[in-house]
């Protein structure tokens, strides 16, 4: 070792090692104690945040949505565009409906009220736990909500990090005990559980709850808010317009500036003596004297250069037009409609989300119901609901239907020049109706159309009265 390397050894090597130190906790939480021994399924460290980071984290989207506006609406629009007028559902079975909409509406639950909450919750602090509670003898379930600052740990299955096992849920300050609250998995999921998850999983004994997360890696179990990117440019982004608002009486601030040529101490004093400030009075001078009502220049412009970039940094997470934000810019009809499609694009991954959400809790109520036997139906009759998602954008009808009227001109033309057949003609007609949201089934309208030539007395049911064929 050389004499340099000793000195740097004695004088800083404390500080390197806690450099070295701080930096290893930040790139991967150290496992529990409890869960010693086992290993993970790739052999990867954790991608979650270091708890205080993760409490830190939540506490400053939720002051985010609270105080600031511009995050308020970043959170809202997403909401307001995944359930649009609410997320519909149909079942095919009455008593399966009726089940639902009994969980929907119950008075505790109030899914109608609570859902869209739910849904921003999941936005500002990037997870959602949800308490399961089942009544015994009537199988019904209703829910209850767990702040995500509560949540010390996500478990996960030791072989395979993708299965959620439970939620580890801080205790209060009387009694300091944690409580531990059991996921709810699918009934395929119990099955593949490893044996080390199995044992863990034991251990939660508290109760079971539903849990997302959103805006995380595979093996980052618990959730980022929506806000963690852009958190220090909202908050850049406010200051700027508190700065620009303390500078804004300055703008509108001006001086008198009096001009006396060649004149004196003196002559300056009489001019100003003579010079009355009230609206409308009259200021005589001679071509040596001059008044000039002085204001500031302190760049406008530039500051709305400054906030238009900071603006459009922030909607960019999203792929938010600026102009959805208030902003004109340099937007026609035209250019608006294709500046929406990145965004459209990740509010529609937003929603493939929350549909799962939606369909994942049913699929539980049902199946309680069942458990109970106070729901009789079969497992086909059971899945037979569907969740409906409002459409994102509404279709331009008018561009749609020209389009339609030119196709349906082609394809006549196609099908008398002989390029193609009647049934391949169909398929692509049926295809180009579809982009109006009419599903088409092909085979219903050929029957129908069969049943017609039938009553109409003509034997080629594909082929118009008079036709040649």
């Amino acid at each position: 070792m050389s004499i340099k390397d000793r000195l740097i050894g004695a004088f800083f090597g404390g500080i390197i090692e806690q450099k070295v130190n701080d930096r290893l906790k930040a790139a991967s939480v150290l496992d529990a104690p409890g869960d010693a021994g086992w290993r993970k399924l790739t052999g990867n460290p954790d991608r979650n945040l270091l708890p205080t980071t993760q409490e830190r984290m939540i506490e400053i989207a939720y002051w985010l949505y609270e105080t600031n506006p511009f995050a308020r609406w970043y959170v809202d629009i997403t909401v307001a565009f995944i359930l649009g007028e609410g997320l519909p559902y149909e079942a095919e079975n009455e008593e399966v409906k009726a089940v639902l909409d009994e969980f929907w509406y119950d008075p505790i639950n109030r899914m109608d009220l609570y859902f869209p909450k739910h849904c921003r919750e999941l936005m500002i602090y990037g997870e959602l736990c949800l308490p399961v509670f089942t009544a015994e003898n009537t199988g019904k379930v209703r829910l209850g909500f767990i702040d995500p600052a509560e949540i010390s740990d996500v478990i996960t299955d030791p072989e395979n990090v993708k299965v959620i096992i439970g939620a580890v849920i801080k205790g209060s300050a009387g009694t300091g005990t944690d409580r531990r609250l059991k996921t709810i998995l699918p009934k395929e999921a119990e099955y593949i559980l490893s044996p080390g998850a199995r044992a863990l999983r034991d251990n939660f004994t508290d109760g079971e709850c539903f849990y997302y997360a959103i805006n995380n890696v595979t093996n980052s179990p618990r959730g980022r808010s929506e806000y963690l990117p852009i958190a220090d440019w909202l908050d850049v982004y406010e200051q700027f317009l508190f700065d620009y608002a303390d500078k804004w009486p300055q703008l509108n601030a001006f001086v008198w500036d009096l001009l006396v040529q060649d004149g004196d101490d003196k002559a300056i004093k009489e001019q100003l003596a003579n010079f009355t400030k009230k609206p409308g009075s009259v200021f005589g001078h001679n071509g040596k004297v001059s008044l000039t009502a002085v204001t500031p220049d302190l760049k406008a412009i530039d500051a709305e250069t400054g906030a238009r970039l900071f603006r459009n940094h922030i909607l960019g997470r999203k792929g938010f037009p600026e102009h959805w934000y208030g902003g004109g810019g340099d937007v026609n009809l035209a250019t608006a409609g294709e500046m929406g499609t990145p965004a459209y694009k990740m509010l529609s991954l937003d929603q493939k989300e929350i549909k799962y959400i939606l369909e994942d809790i049913f699929t539980v109520v049902i199946d309680r119901r069942r458990q109970a036997r106070t729901l009789i139906v079969t497992d086909e009759e059971a899945l037979q609901f569907t969740v409906s998602t409002p459409e994102l954008v509404s279709k331009d009808m008018t561009k749609n239907s020209a389009a339609i009227q030119q196709v349906a001109a082609a394809l006549v033309s196609a099908e008398n020049q002989g390029w193609v057949d009647k049934e391949t003609a169909r398929k692509v007609f049926a295809y180009i109706i579809g982009m109006l949201g009419i599903d088409v089934d092909l085979d219903t309208v050929v029957e129908n159309m069969r049943r017609q030539s039938e009553d109409e007395g003509y034997e080629d049911y594909g082929s118009s009265p008079g036709g040649d064929e």
